[in-house]
């Protein structure tokens, strides 16, 4: 299922894994036909009081969306999650949230209403690694390989380092980036569990740049199916005139590249219609010179259990 195109990392085992640790509880629902297993899904359930939780599908569920009984499988797959869902006693399930990596909107969805907040990026910037080194410097915005220069003279250096060291070095710099740009991050608990669960199911890693052995620029990336994803990101106050976030992404590409990967994901952009006043404009300009291919998929949809603790869980959470 690895392979999936409606799918991605937060439908494995090692994402599973991880999410237990970070406070959800988690379920692995598969659907077999004649013995063969053709979709499924890993459903999370989140217990956000002592008496509600939801149920989250994060980049699921994976079917045969091809197919022409896909919407049976969809129906089929549902009822079994339904079964986890709690709809009577003490602690009530208020909605299942889904969130295919899908373009366009299966008419089976039709029982789901458009969620008000999508969990996960819409919109996404891939970098098609099938090409050559050569030919991926060429679809690059020329400012992108003028600043990968910059930083070749500027003697910044990649490397990787998964370790407790590197880890520290990467949370030094994301609580830099936290305050330069004013937003409440990720606990240093969160990251080392993290990084922890990538290397033990050898899923990802962190690659830091650096000049003169000063880390200025530090990733977090996830190998899963075909596609090698930039998860979470770190600059330094420091030395910014030497561009070390070109030097770090062209050489994690060159990395992903190596490991057979089809995909670089840089995880997030903003509309294509985004103006400077939205809150992803600064990133989704850096993430543009590199090229790419743009993504948009149909993002997060809501079957509402109880309608009522919905409302009061949107209201809530400050979804609406």
């Amino acid at each position: 299922m690895k392979n999936s195109g409606s799918s991605g990392f937060m439908q494995s085992c090692f994402w599973c894994d991880f999410k237990r640790k970070t406070g959800w509880e988690t379920f692995k629902i598969g659907l077999f036909e004649d013995g063969k297993l053709i979709g499924g899904t890993v459903a999370m359930k989140f217990h956000y009081s002592k008496t509600k939780n939801f149920l989250y599908l994060p980049e699921g569920p994976i079917l045969p969306y091809g197919s022409p009984n896909a919407d049976k499988y969809f129906d089929e797959l549902i009822g079994e999650i339904d079964a986890v869902a709690d709809l009577k006693g003490d602690e009530l399930t208020t909605h299942l949230r889904i969130e295919p990596r899908l373009s366009e909107v299966p008419i089976f969805f039709r029982k789901f209403d458009k969620a008000p907040y999508n969990m996960e990026p819409r919109h996404t910037l891939m970098l098609d690694l099938s090409q050559s080194e050569k030919e991926i410097l060429a679809q690059m915005k020329q400012k992108g390989r003028y600043n990968i220069k910059i930083a070749d003279k500027n003697n910044v250096e990649v490397i990787e380092d998964p370790s407790e060291a590197g880890i520290k070095k990467f949370i030094k710099l994301y609580k830099e980036t936290t305050d330069r740009k004013k937003f409440e991050g990720k606990s240093d608990k969160y990251f080392y569990a993290l990084v922890d669960a990538l290397q033990k199911n050898k899923t990802g890693t962190l690659y830091i740049a650096q000049s003169k052995n000063i880390p200025l620029a530090a990733a977090i990336v996830i190998f899963y199916g075909d596609r090698s994803t930039y998860f979470f990101g770190a600059t330094s106050n420091k030395d910014r005139e030497k561009m070390a976030p070109y030097k770090l992404h062209f050489e994690i590409a060159k990395a992903s590249k190596a490991k057979n990967f089809k995909w670089y994901d840089f995880w997030g952009i903003a509309p294509a219609d985004a103006d400077q006043s939205h809150d992803w404009y600064g990133f989704t300009q850096f993430k543009k010179k590199f090229g790419g291919k743009s993504f948009r998929f149909i993002g997060a949809y809501d079957f509402v259990y109880n309608k009522k603790l919905y409302l009061e869980f949107l209201k809530e959470s400050g979804e609406i």
